[in-house]
């Protein structure tokens, strides 16, 4: 008797499948024996544990160096506001969702009212990551292996800027998310459907952006559906053919049948899937160039491309279609649906969500403007993908390749390469360009190999599941560097595309590879520690030079760059300000919250010069700073708000790119 399988089935030898699983098919059972799986979960664990202390240890190590003073003080502020009892975009402005600030302010109440408790909140949340990227890498590989492909993950993600930026926050969700959705894939259970879009969700609420998430799972949804009902249809066919007693005109009739009754669902596919590719560039449109082609538009046309030649070979009716879909899709939008339904009740009692929706979309527009000042890398960069690409693909199918020589080889050409980046920019803009290019050349990549690896079996059908679910939200998630493309936003967004290149060459390759791939993940990793992250990427435009530990109440032992200028700047600004008021603009947050003194306008970031001018106008107010140079050009002071301040406040003196004005 035949049994329902509900795990991946078991892959062939060299696959390196973590998962253990009893199949029994057509009478046979394919018991692993007890032992075995002890021994196999020992050495996960163990390999889970030394990452988690390795990864631990050495992000540590990073979380309390450096910032961007904006940043930080946007972060602090909104948390601060939060504990106060105020809510984001009705009581002040957030420039996020509001959900960060929130999660931020229950940091504060544990750890104190300091910088450094939102880096230990991130920093958590960053260890609890570490395990959902080792059990997604262990779906397609060894548990050493897998620990390695985690720790390279790490290396080019969050110790290089250990700020607690939403973005961040994202990337971890979207990485829970891609876990529920192999374990569903494993065990058909709803649940894990659930948890993916609570998983979502909780990354909307963090930044907007998490919709690029929910975007990549929905991809993945309609590859799934299309996959399940070619199954099914075919099943059925065979089936109905044989009662019939002429098998080949009863399928030939079913099929035409069927062809013409799912033209509706067709219609329904094809619509959204276009409508979802007109949406992007839209949202692109106004910095629509090669390199956002390349980058952005590119990936997720192949994907898209990939559904679209896959509904020749579907037959299954509109009806069974659609039950197919929603059989998913209702799970994952209740999951959705949940966190935000929760945020928004203290905004529906009062009838205020109305502001909320005004201010999360006002912000993400003038956020928008503002950063979007950097491009993607573009094209023309692909070349300094192809050896890399070449390595793979020659790992992935050269007998020839195979050896310990050539394995020996690579690792030494490796190390040479690992030492000349430390002194030579050209070596480092390379290995960089070999990975900021790679996503749209990975997601072609996964394509071709779900496309070619089409035969009708389960373990097939669940291999190609897997990777056009990971190469999906590779696809979307790098949406986060547009449209302010800096280094460190490669670093949001790259881990899922590693782990759509382990998916990819696990499922294709016909050899092991091991001497071959084991160079190349050392390359990259040792070019992470060594270079990658003492260079402070999210500082790339200057050399970051010696920090200090800054000695204020609500520093909390960060290190930075002239620490003692902003130790001094504070007590000044608390020293001029006997009532705590004052208004600083603008882009410069830090300092409301290392100086403790209260903003009297409702945006602590910026305002309009209308608001500006009606708050320094308040006999209560004598202390003014104005940012003369702010990490965004666009947030320059307007003339006329600098001429009001200088004909009320008389007394003025300046503190580096800050000059202060006081009335007595």
């Amino acid at each position: 008797m035949k049994s329902e399988m509900v795990q991946t089935p078991a892959q062939p030898a060299g696959r390196g499948l973590s998962v253990e699983v009893r199949v029994q098919a057509d009478g046979c059972d394919g018991e692993v024996s007890s032992a075995t799986a002890a021994e196999s979960w020992g050495v996960r664990a163990a390999v889970l544990a030394a990452i988690l202390a390795i990864a631990g240890i050495y992000t540590g190590v990073h979380i309390g160096r450096g910032w961007v003073a904006a940043d930080d003080g946007t972060l602090s502020q909104s948390a601060l506001r939060v504990m106060q009892g105020q809510l984001p975009h009705r009581d002040f402005g957030e420039i996020y969702t509001g959900g960060l600030s929130f999660i931020h302010a229950l940091a504060f109440r544990a750890f104190g009212v300091n910088l450094m408790s939102l880096r230990i909140c991130v920093f958590l949340f960053f260890l609890a990551w570490l395990p959902a990227v080792y059990y997604v890498a262990l779906r397609f590989t060894s548990a050493l292996a897998a620990g390695a492909i985690t720790l390279l993950a790490v290396a080019w993600s969050y110790p290089n800027y250990p700020a607690a930026m939403p973005s961040w926050y994202n990337l971890f969700f979207a990485t829970f998310g891609a876990a529920a959705l192999l374990r569903y894939l494993e065990v058909r259970t709803r649940r894990w459907l659930f948890v993916a879009g609570v998983c979502g969700g909780l990354s909307i609420l963090m930044k907007v952006i998490g919709a690029y998430y929910i975007a990549g799972v929905l991809l993945f949804l309609a590859f799934l559906e299309q996959s399940e009902s070619s199954e099914e249809s075919s099943e059925e066919s065979s089936e109905k053919g044989s009662e019939a007693g002429s098998q080949k005109s009863s399928e030939k009739t079913t099929a035409r049948e069927r062809s013409k009754d799912s033209w509706s669902y067709r219609v329904f596919s094809v619509g959204a899937l276009l409508l979802f590719l007109a949406t992007l560039i839209n949202v692109l449109r106004t910095r629509l160039g090669m390199p956002e082609l390349y980058q952005f538009v590119l990936p997720s046309a192949v994907v898209v491309a990939l559904i679209l030649l896959g509904e020749r070979n579907v037959q299954a009716g509109t009806g069974q279609r659609f039950r197919t879909m929603f059989r998913t899709l209702i799970p994952f939008v209740c999951g959705l649906v949940s966190p935000i339904i929760v945020f928004l009740l203290p905004y529906a009692r009062p009838g205020e969500v109305w502001k909320f929706l005004f201010g999360v979309t006002s912000s993400a527009i003038s956020r928008s403007v503002d950063l979007g000042v950097i491009r993607p890398v573009g094209i023309e960069k692909i070349m300094f993908v192809l050896p890399l690409a070449g390595v793979l693909a020659a790992a992935m199918y050269w007998d020839k390749f195979q050896g310990k020589a050539i394995g020996g080889a690579l690792g030494l050409g490796a190390v040479v390469l690992a030492v000349r980046a430390t002194q030579s920019f050209e070596i480092v803009s390379g290995i960089w360009f070999s990975v900021a290019a790679l996503t749209p050349l990975a997601v072609l990549l996964g394509a071709i190999v779900v496309w070619t690896r089409r035969k009708p079996d389960k373990r097939t059908k669940v291999e190609r599941q897997q990777v056009v679910l990971l190469i999906s939200l590779a696809a979307m998630c790098s949406l986060v560097q547009f449209p302010f493309a800096a280094p460190i936003y490669l670093s949001y967004a790259v881990p899922l595309t590693l782990l759509a290149l382990v998916a990819i060459v696990s499922t294709g390759k016909t050899q092991r590879a091991t001497y071959a791939l084991a160079p190349v993940v050392g390359l990259y990793l040792a070019f992470g520690v060594v270079s990658l992250v003492p260079r402070y990427i999210y500082e790339v435009t200057y050399v970051v030079g010696h920090m200090d530990t800054m000695q204020g109440p609500r520093a909390g032992g960060l290190k930075i760059e002239g620490a003692a200028f902003f130790d001094d700047l504070s007590r000044f600004l608390r020293e001029h300000s006997p009532n705590g008021l004052m208004f600083a603009g603008n882009d410069c947050p830090e300092l409301y919250f290392l100086s403790g003194l209260k903003n009297v306008a409702h945006d602590d970031g910026g305002a309009a010069p209308a608001e500006i001018l009606k708050a320094i106008q308040s006999d209560d107010l004598n202390l003014v700073v104005l940012n003369d140079s702010p990490y965004f050009p666009g947030a320059r002071m307007m003339p006329e708000v600098r001429a009001e301040v200088t004909r009320r406040f008389p007394h003025t003196t300046r503190f580096g790119i800050f000059q202060v004005f006081w009335k007595r």
